[in-house]
Parts: C-alpha cells; sequence; structure tokens
C-alpha cells in the first residue's frame, strides 16, 4: 500500500473513477434498481469520508503512520464491498444469460 499522502490520493481517485464507470454502466444497462443505487452511494460516502481524512491529517500533520493504518482499513473494506457487489451483479447476469431461451 502507498506510504504518501499523494500515492493515497490517486488510489482514491482510482477508486472514484472504478465507481463512477459501473454507475454509468448499471445506468446505461438499466440495471440501476434502488438497492444498487443505495449500496453505491453508501460507498461513495465513505470514500469521500475517507477523502476528506486523507486532507485533514495533511493540514493538520497527524502522525502519517496512523493516517496510513486508517486509510489501509477503510480503503480495503470499501474495495472489498465493491468487488463483492460486482461478483453479485455478474452472477445475476450470468443467471439471466442462462435462463434466456436460445436461438
Amino acid at each position: 500500500m502507498s506510504k504518501d499522502p499523494a500515492a493515497l490520493r490517486r488510489e482514491l481517485d482510482d477508486l472514484s473513477r472504478r465507481l463512477d464507470a459501473r454507475t454509468q454502466e448499471f445506468r446505461q444497462n438499466g440495471e440501476f434498481s434502488d438497492v444498487h443505487e443505495a449500496l453505491m452511494n453508501d460507498i461513495r460516502n465513505r470514500h469521500d469520508q475517507l477523502r476528506t481524512k486523507v486532507d485533514a491529517s495533511v493540514r493538520e500533520g497527524r502522525s502519517w503512520n496512523l493516517v496510513k493504518t486508517e486509510f489501509i482499513r477503510d480503503y480495503s473494506s470499501m474495495f472489498d464491498d465493491l468487488l463483492q457487489f460486482e461478483e453479485r451483479l455478474d452472477a445475476d447476469e450470468g443467471t439471466r444469460q442462462g435462463a434466456r431461451p436460445s436461438s
């Protein structure tokens, strides 16, 4: 995992781009249910809170080791939630495709 604030911000930016891309994909495919939207909003809110923590720690001069530990914990949790969400969607899509009659 990254060791400096700039690298942590880049990782948050990468996660943000991934969230945006998946949200757009869901909307385009008509797969964006209220449940999906609620989960993506929860991940996005946690992402925003983590970015605020990183930015505040830099401004306040907090111990970087403590910030890094919190970041790793929070980022890993968000990323795991996103991966589980994507896996469920992929499984649902596979089930829907398997249920379609063949041509």
